[in-house]
């Protein structure tokens, strides 16, 4: 009881706002309009319902929206949306035409940045199922057209599930098989969507759905009606509206009639009457219906005057609210039960009048059919039409994840490919340090090296100087000449020492200069340079030090007794050095002098001798001595 003297109290002290003209802020024009709409619509529910007052509390709301400014559009087009609302049929047929265009007008001035389509798609809908029932097809095609359009690729799941319902709804209009399975299957897909939502939110959309699957199995699936039924069975309760109550019993009642389970259908039908009449809803098309259920039960029990009664106030209202299909039905009723009861004259005055009728009905249809056919097509075409979009937008989507893939792959391989040059930059400085390091230490090590040979070098002449000064202490020629030729062998390793800090490689002695030097050096000591003539037949060729030390004193020993043994008595000469290495790594040495032949060096009679063949043992060499026009010492070493 408080709950409905709460809104009437708001109601009155709004009014009195109003009538003593106070200006009404924005949220106080809104919150009474709410007021009204609320109002308005608690009078649609059972068992408080009452058409009048909802359309005096609908209009009142939309009144108080128009009569303030700044005038509130959304607000209005959300009030237009109970008001165009078919199902319920509170506004009467002649004038809701008119509302629901004011409605649409309504939405065009909303601001963009509030508009939402779902509320214009549910307007048009709205305003074209009136056209079609009042026959303007061209313009209900243009409407329906213009809301399919507006939300085809909306998103939401509750805008995309009325979509299909209502498409569904409008493909199913002839009931032809081919279109009977689309629209089952957009139901489905309807319906499916709709058990995802929050279903009282949406229960006037899912009782419809079960009410279509209701009517599907009557004729087909025993067990899928009954399923169904139960289904629908459980909303009832929730259910607030008559029409709904008013369809659900006319429906079962039809149902249980075709069984012959007569009297479960006529209470049924009973019911339904009375449902719709406590709540003056005579003039949707289920209460005609169950009179004429109540007419047929009279007829199986011969009750014709019953039955005419029946029939006749159905007629009525047939002809009151525009049933035209089912009024010619029940025409064609009345003759049959006339000629029953034996009013033959009655009963041709139905016949004619049934026939003029038909024809009537059948051209107009015949018209009408041609437009609805147009509508459909214009439907159809659009489904295709969105799923080739979609399958469109499958393929866009396909392949931009499959350049997103791609772009990934790349911008993957950019950034590994800069983080690697960055590493091989950081490691090229880092061994470009190291390398200038190395480089720093190799220049260190090269002045020191020369420093040490430049350092034996000159430790080498201060012991040459000291065996010259002690020579100079000795008269006995023989020890004087065995001082010189030490001084001689200590000048060949110190000139080894003297090429290698003078040169470019530390490492390794250029043969050919070096065996030079020895060679001068040997015969200024001796003093036979005028006299001998020095061949090197050789080309340049570098050996390491301990290679180089070895072959210099060789060539210091077969020089010097070349010149003491070979050229006596200050006899001229020539004496030829050839030194070459061959492909496989081995060492040739040949000393040749072109004098007399002394060979008591290389037969191990004096230290010279001796010194020879060990330092051959020690390069792993072979000597040969030939004594033809002279003598030739040949070395073979093996590196």
């Amino acid at each position: 009881m408080k709950k409905i003297i709460i809104p009437f109290l708001v109601v009155i002290v709004s009014i009195g706002f109003a009538q003593n003209n106070k200006k009404l802020s924005t949220n106080e024009v809104l919150e009474l309009s709410k007021t009204y709409q609320d109002k308005g619509l608690y009078f649609q529910k059972i068992p408080n319902f009452n058409r009048d007052s909802t359309v005096y509390y609908l209009d009142k709301a939309a009144h108080v929206l128009e009569t303030n400014q700044p005038i509130q559009y959304r607000r209005l087009a959300e009030i237009f949306l109970d008001i165009t609302n078919r199902r319920n049929r509170s506004y009467p047929f002649t004038k809701v035409d008119k509302l629901a265009e004011i409605g649409i007008n309504y939405y065009n001035q909303i601001p963009d940045n509030q508009k939402d389509t779902f509320i214009e798609y549910i307007l048009l809908t709205n305003w074209a199922s009136i056209k079609v029932e009042k026959g303007e097809l061209k313009d209900a095609v243009t409407l329906f057209s213009n809301a399919l359009h507006l939300i085809q690729n909306d998103p939401r799941p509750e805008v995309r599930a009325k979509f299909l319902k209502d498409k569904a709804n409008f493909i199913n209009r002839y009931g032809l098989p081919e279109e009977i399975k689309t629209s089952s299957e957009l139901t489905n897909k309807s319906f499916a969507l709709y058990k995802q939502l929050d279903q009282k939110k949406h229960l006037q959309e899912v009782t419809s759905i079960y009410s279509e699957k209701i009517i599907s199995a009557m004729n087909t699936n025993n067990d899928s009606l009954s399923f169904y039924v139960n289904e629908f069975e459980k909303l009832l309760p929730k259910l607030k509206n008559p029409f709904t109550y008013g369809w659900y019993y006319c429906t079962l009642s039809d149902y249980y009639y075709n069984k012959k389970e007569y009297l479960r259908a006529k209470n049924l039908a009973n019911k339904g009457i009375k449902m719709l009449e406590k709540y003056k809803m005579q003039n949707v098309d289920s209460y005609p219906m169950m009179l004429t259920q109540l007419a047929d039960f009279a007829v199986e029990k011969k009750e014709y005057d019953k039955a005419i009664e029946y029939y006749g106030r159905a007629k009525v209202i047939c002809e009151t609210n525009n049933f035209r299909s089912f009024g010619i039905k029940i025409l064609q009723s009345l003759s049959e039960i006339n000629e029953k009861k034996g009013d033959f004259k009655k009963a041709l005055h139905y016949q004619r009048a049934f026939t003029i009728e038909t024809l009537k009905f059948e051209k107009e249809r015949n018209e009408r059919s041609l437009l609805e056919s147009e509508l459909k097509m214009n439907v159809i075409n659009q489904e295709k039409e969105l799923i080739q979009k979609n399958n469109q937008q499958k393929l866009y989507i396909v392949a931009l994840i499959l350049c997103i893939i791609l772009l990934v792959f790349i911008y993957r391989n950019v950034i590994l490919k800069q983080k690697n040059n960055l590493k091989l930059a950081a490691f090229n400085h880092e061994l470009e340090d190291k390398n200038n390091l190395l480089d720093k230490h190799n220049t260190e090590n090269e002045l020191l090296l020369k420093e040490i040979h430049h350092r034996v070098k000159n430790n080498l002449e201060v012991v040459s100087s000291l065996l010259s000064l002690q020579s100079a202490k000795i008269d006995d020629p023989n020890i004087k000449d065995a001082i010189a030729e030490g001084q001689n062998r200590i000048n060949s390793i110190g000139l080894v020492h003297q090429k290698l800090y003078q040169g470019t490689n530390l490492g390794e002695v250029e043969m050919k200069e070096y065996f030079l030097s020895v060679s001068e050096s040997i015969l200024d000591s001796i003093g036979a340079g005028k006299r001998i003539d020095l061949k090197l037949e050789m080309n340049q060729l570098e050996l390491d030090i301990d290679t180089a030390i070895p072959l210099g004193l060789i060539i210091n020993e077969l020089l010097t007794n070349a010149i003491k043994y070979a050229f006596p008595n200050g006899n001229k000469g020539t004496i030829t050095i050839k030194l070459e290495k061959n492909d496989n790594r081995n060492l040739h040495l040949e000393v040749a002098d072109n004098g007399v032949g002394k060979t008591a060096i290389i037969q191990g009679t004096g230290f010279g001798g001796q010194l020879i063949s060990l330092l051959t043992l020690q390069l792993n060499g072979t000597m040969t001595e030939k004594t033809q026009n002279g003598t030739t010492i040949i070395f073979d070493f093996k590196l």
